[in-house]
């Protein structure tokens, strides 16, 4: 018996669905070549396949099709055909379907001369996913530069997003079930499962600058009172991110007895009345 293996190599990100055409087949623009689909060929029709080939052919293959051997008795396979080539291959693994994926076929009876093709089984690579996504700012939308990503548990950096929010981190399999920190000073932290083309939103820790010279952080306990017109409510602290600094028109600071002489017991830690802008005040559900 004789063998036939495919193996994964360099990574693509190019999805199956993205690359058909409106004839029904699929081009890759990456490899400026027609890709076939190779997943529903047996082990037989995929060593036929590359006997018949003498060129580099993109393929699309499942994962149950790489990285084993593909037999056929010797009696019926000739091996003198084996030629150098690559295969490029969309591969639907259990974590990514889709992701296209360069792939080399190695065998024992390579000649010598074809050595850069051949890989044994034991240094086979190990799958990796590319994930692609961005974190923005969850009030406004803008990008986050400078964004540390980690895996929970570790402290070791992985990706930092670039200046539109980007990040792109390899991951294998097992990775993608863990949860994953998203970090930058001044937004609290984010904790979440990723996968490709994820949009992670940091929310920022906002304070209210008095003067120039105080601040208000959300960790102090006054009553918040936002008003627009006659219409107002209190809003609670934790709320006071979901706020934005640019529809405040004004703050007043109600402290002691002043305070307490309008607002109650609910005074007692001091009393800060927000005015919004008229052109946001519809922002803002007032209570009756």
């Amino acid at each position: 018996m004789k063998s036939l293996q495919l193996v994964l190599t360099n990574p693509c990100t190019k999805q199956w669905n993205e690359i058909e055409r409106a004839d029904g087949n699929h081009h890759c623009s990456r490899c400026n070549k027609n890709i076939l689909d190779l997943s529903a060929k047996s082990d037989k029709e995929l060593i036929q396949f590359f006997k018949n080939k003498n060129e580099n052919v993109c393929g699309r293959v499942l994962a149950s099709q790489l990285n084993r051997e593909l037999v056929l008795p010797s009696s019926r396979l000739s091996w003198h055909w084996l030629v150098p080539f690559a295969l490029g291959a969309f591969v639907i693994s259990p974590a990514q379907a889709q992701n296209l994926k360069p792939v080399v076929v190695p065998s024992e009876q390579h000649p010598k001369s074809l050595s850069l093709y051949v890989e044994a089984a034991h240094n086979l690579p190990t799958l990796s996913n590319v994930i692609i996504g961005n974190v923005v700012d969850n009030l406004n939308g803008n990008p986050l530069s400078g964004v540390e990503i980690r895996k929970k548990g570790d402290e070791k950096v992985l990706a930092i997003t670039d200046s539109t929010g980007k990040f792109e981190l390899s991951l294998n399999d097992k990775d993608l079930i863990s949860k994953f920190i998203f970090n930058l000073a001044g937004f609290s932290k984010g904790e979440t499962y990723i996968n490709d083309k994820i949009v992670v939103k940091l929310t920022a820790e906002r304070r209210i600058m008095l003067g120039g010279i105080s601040t208000i952080s959300l960790d102090q306990t006054p009553l918040y009172y936002v008003y627009a017109g006659k219409k107002g409510c209190i809003l609670d602290a934790l709320r006071m991110n979901e706020l934005s600094p640019d529809w405040i028109e004004k703050v007043e600071i109600l402290k002691g007895a002043k305070a307490t002489a309008i607002y109650g017991a609910r005074g007692a830690n001091g009393v800060i009345l927000i005015e919004i802008k008229k052109a946001y005040f519809k922002k803002i559900k007032f209570s009756q």
